[in-house]
């Protein structure tokens, strides 16, 4: 056995095992400081208040410089001009809204006054209209009153004239009032009129109640209606017309309901009868 050969390789074999020990433990130590390092930059202050600086300082530099004292006072101006504005706006626009109510109410007044004047101008048109119909009334009445008066005259005269009696005249106010108290006043003058044309007529008889009993002339007569009849004041008041001379169907000797009958010549049609001769 050659132990001086042993021993030879032994060596060489620990030479290699601490080389490579060496080499370990150096790129170990190199690894280990590399990850080590930014833990020992964040826990230095002072590198930490350096590099924070250099990062303000790098700001600093981009940010623009501060509005110089006339650019703030340009913006005051402008903002109080703004506001000078405003305020006379708000002062115009007051303005016309009290020149809009001062003439709205102007207008109002106006109207109301100009109502006023309308309102008496009516209420004068009316009481003087008033006042035309009263006085156009009391001359009607005043008319009435002398026309009753002559009428009354008139009739007087014609009875005593006549002859007729109360009788006649009372006889001649029935027969009217029988034939048609509810005609019209000219009409009833007509049926009046008639019957003393009759007896005026020498073909008839010379009296009222001559001819009002003649045979077969009068219907009222005869079925009792002129017996019952109670005149009204306004046939009264036609007969007295017709007696004192008063003539709507001129010299008719006959009436009838309508405008014709039979042959004869109609005179005049008055209400609702036509008068024949």
């Amino acid at each position: 056995m050659n132990l001086s050969g042993t021993n030879k390789k032994n060596n060489i074999f620990f030479a290699v095992f601490f080389a490579a020990l060496v080499i370990v433990m150096v790129f170990g130590s190199t690894f280990a400081y590399a990850e080590e390092a930014p833990a020992d930059v964040e826990e230095n202050p002072v590198v930490e208040e350096k590099a924070v600086d250099n990062v303000a300082a790098d700001t600093d530099v981009d940010e623009p410089e501060a509005p110089s004292a006339e650019i703030a006072e340009a913006k005051a101006e402008e903002l109080a001009a703004l506001e000078r504005k405003a305020e006379a706006e708000e002062q115009i626009a007051a303005q016309q809204k009290a020149a809009e109510e001062a003439r709205k109410q102007a207008e109002a007044e106006v109207e109301k006054q100009q109502q006023a004047i309308e309102e008496q101008k009516a209420k004068a048109e009316a009481e003087k209209k008033a006042a035309e119909e009263e006085r156009a009334r009391k001359q009607a009445e005043e008319e009435a009153r002398k026309q009753a008066e002559e009428t009354q005259r008139r009739f007087e005269e014609s009875l005593t004239a006549s002859g007729m009696s109360d009788s006649d005249f009372n006889a001649l106010c029935k027969i009217v009032e029988a034939e048609d108290g509810h005609d019209c006043i000219e009409g009833r003058i007509g049926i009046a009129n008639v019957i003393l044309n009759r007896v005026r007529s020498p073909f008839h008889p010379n009296s009222i109640m001559g001819v009002l009993t003649a045979p077969g002339q009068f219907g009222p007569v005869r079925n009792g209606a002129f017996a019952a009849a109670v005149p009204s004041a306004s046939t009264i008041a036609a007969v007295k017309e017709a007696v004192a001379g008063k003539n709507t169907v001129g010299s008719a000797l006959y009436f009838h309901r309508g405008s014709s009958w039979g042959g004869r010549t109609l005179v005049a049609s008055v209400g609702a009868h036509g008068f024949f001769v």
